[in-house]
């Protein structure tokens, strides 16, 4: 009985049982590494509600698309109704889309400030200008039997319309103003925007007979928030716009053929024919609606070059393999010293580095991220580098445990700037730590048994021999 106690407390005090048991204590330190991880989520999302909440009062992400020329007509059709078969006539609306359109504008960026959270918006101000060609119904309907020609509407979708801060007008030929009225003043759509009867213009009017070509200019005055798109409405679409912001994240279907970005500001050019967009030109609504250029939007955002939940999210994703490095760092140094480490202290090792995101995430919040990351890094290596060298006896220990935490941490801060090969630089830092462990360790008397075992099974065989 005496030799199994002998045996366990042998096997409980050899550097095999201790490493198993720090392997065993970082698989339990991923539950507060989760918990850490479950946090970032809950404080971005957070974040999005202070920038929708902020969004619905100064305005959201600004779509502009249009203009459409709606024209209502009616046709006739046949409906059975038991055995007869009834002729009605059903009301529909052409639209018709314009052949040039000029868009140009600017926009002044500022950053709102709602609690600890900063929201981007801007105000935006767009001249829109083009040409309608003469409006052929046959294209469209040619079985209309009517066209109601006097009630036709100039239509501008704009996604957001509580952002309009002026009144707009919209110009026919440079003579005709007429004023826009609420909503797209097209029935059974979900989009919305503004719209102007073109019964008052009589530059544009042709008594009963089809709209006559025309030119039209009009100027938005509206606020938006993170981002401002456009549509290729027109035959041949050409996009011109400036900003003050100097992070733009171009985007959509189309990027710009002209790009300047400079520390004040950018500018940018985008020119879209019709043929790279898979809409007709003219349609009716009992086709299909007005949402037609969902799939080819184009634009730019207001891009935060930081953001530092990702940043926090990805950093927690190497906690692991720095319990790891960590821990095998210290196991070392304690294989090399006469002082041991006890399982707690490992613990309290261990939930140090998982506090330093926790710590991260509250000073980047509130400072930014890279002035968060160096006080909370120097501060977590600092207290664990002394505690490390408290626990041995060693001020040596310690000044390896700061340099390596010093390591550890400016690795990772390359490794967060270099998303691209985040992964690689990740796989070189793990091949490195074991390859070094694994030769530290190389001559470690893993079963514990030491050289007196050795001597006395040396001394066995001998006995052994003799006796032969």
């Amino acid at each position: 009985m005496s030799e199994i106690v002998s045996s366990a407390g042998r096997i409980a005090r050899s550097p095999a049982f201790k490493f198993f048991l720090i392997a065993f204590l970082i698989l339990l330190l991923l539950v507060p590494l989760l918990m850490v991880a479950g946090l970032v989520s809950e404080r971005e999302g957070r974040s999005r509600s202070v920038t929708a909440d902020v969004a619905r009062t100064w305005g959201g992400m600004q779509q502009l698309t249009g203009p459409y020329l709606v024209v209502p007509y009616t046709v006739r059709i046949e409906i059975q109704e038991g055995d007869k078969v009834i002729q009605r006539t059903q009301e529909r609306r052409a639209v018709f889309l314009p052949e040039e359109l000029s868009v140009t504008g600017d926009t002044k960026s500022r950053v709102l400030h709602r609690s600890i959270f900063d929201v981007n918006v801007y105000t935006a101000t767009l001249s829109v200008a083009g040409r309608f060609g003469v409006s052929n119904i046959a294209e469209v309907a040619p079985d209309a039997i009517s066209v109601r020609w006097q009630d036709a509407t100039f239509a501008l979708a704009l996604s957001d319309v509580a952002g309009l801060k002026e009144a707009a007008t919209l110009a026919i030929n440079g003579r005709d103003t007429l004023p826009f009225q609420p909503s797209l003043g097209v029935p059974g759509t979900n989009l919305s925007g503004i719209h102007a009867k073109l019964a008052g213009a009589t530059s544009a009017a042709s008594g009963d007979g089809p709209l006559q070509a025309f030119q039209f200019h009009a100027e938005l005055h509206f606020t938006g928030s993170s981002s401002i798109n456009f549509a290729p409405a027109a035959r041949e679409t050409r996009v011109e716009l400036a900003s003050d912001w100097p992070h733009p994240s171009f985007g959509g279907a189309f990027l710009p053929i002209e790009r300047t970005i400079k520390a004040d500001g950018f500018s940018a050019k985008w020119r879209v024919p019709h043929l790279a967009r898979s809409v007709p030109q003219s349609w009716s609504t009992a086709e299909s609606g007005l949402d037609r250029f969902l799939m080819y939007q184009f634009g730019v955002s207001l891009h935060q070059p930081v953001d530092f939940y990702d940043l926090v999210t990805r950093a927690v994703k190497y906690g692991v393999l720095f319990l790891a490095i960590a821990f095998m760092a210290v196991f070392v140094l304690e294989l090399l010293s006469k002082r041991r480490v006890h399982p707690v202290q490992y613990v309290f090792v261990g939930l140090a580095m998982v506090f330093f995101y926790v710590l991260l995430l509250s000073l980047a919040e509130h400072f930014g991220f890279t002035l968060a990351y160096i006080v909370a890094s120097a501060a977590t290596g600092g207290m664990l580098a002394t505690y490390v060298a408290r626990s041995l006896a060693s001020t040596f220990s310690g000044l390896l445990m700061a340099a390596l935490f010093a390591l550890l941490y400016g690795f990772l801060y390359l490794v967060l700037r270099l998303e691209d090969y985040a992964l690689l630089a990740g796989a070189l830092l793990g091949f490195a730590a074991l390859t070094a462990v694994m030769f530290a360790t190389l001559k470690v008397d893993w079963s514990g048994r030491g050289p007196t075992s050795t001597s006395a099974g040396d001394s066995h065989s001998r006995d052994a021999s003799k006796m032969v």
